[in-house]
């Protein structure tokens, strides 16, 4: 295993750990900027997965980025490219996990629980985020259809509205 490897999974380990004790964390600077210029200032680059699309996982306790990466790389357009990473998040876990997918410019709310993995995906400009997680509640208080938001587990959505509460499996 690379010293990259060892020190990405030493950080991505130290950041869930804190979170799971309820204790800061803190990284260099660079690494909470953006996902972009921290790829850089680590002397690498973000994933690319197309013409205008690329991948960051900051947490990935089930190792799932580079499955997800692989299967985005063919996304023709912005609602099949949510679509598929919401498809592949959640194979790439087993089934065994609820998976959000929601685009960071629109307004939500969330209070997840027993998070496996987060990242984020950018298609281009709009960068989304993948939470694979046990259970808990999101709002997207924004705009709805998959170009914004798509989601796959266990859950109830009351009114087919913007409110989905997951359960675990």
């Amino acid at each position: 295993m690379s010293t990259k490897n060892v020190v990405k999974k030493s950080i991505a380990a130290a950041a869930l750990c804190a979170a799971l004790c309820g204790t800061a964390v803190a990284f260099p600077a660079t690494a909470s900027a953006s996902p972009v210029a921290a790829a850089a200032a680590a002397g690498e680059s973000p994933v690319d997965v197309g013409a205008n699309a690329n991948l960051n996982f900051n947490v990935d306790v089930l190792g799932i980025a580079n499955k997800i990466e692989s299967s985005i790389k063919t996304a023709q357009n912005r609602e099949g490219f949510v679509k598929n990473l919401m498809e592949s998040a959640f194979y790439a876990s087993g089934g065994q996990y609820n998976v959000m997918v929601h685009n960071l410019s629109q307004p939500y709310e969330e209070h997840l629980n027993g998070v496996k993995a987060y990242g984020s995906a950018t298609y281009d400009g709009v960068v989304y985020g993948i939470w694979v997680f046990e259970d808990g509640e999101f709002t997207n208080q924004g705009d709805g259809g998959y170009i914004n938001w798509a989601f796959k587990g266990w859950f109830d959505r009351p009114d087919n509205g913007g409110y989905v509460k997951f359960s675990r499996p």
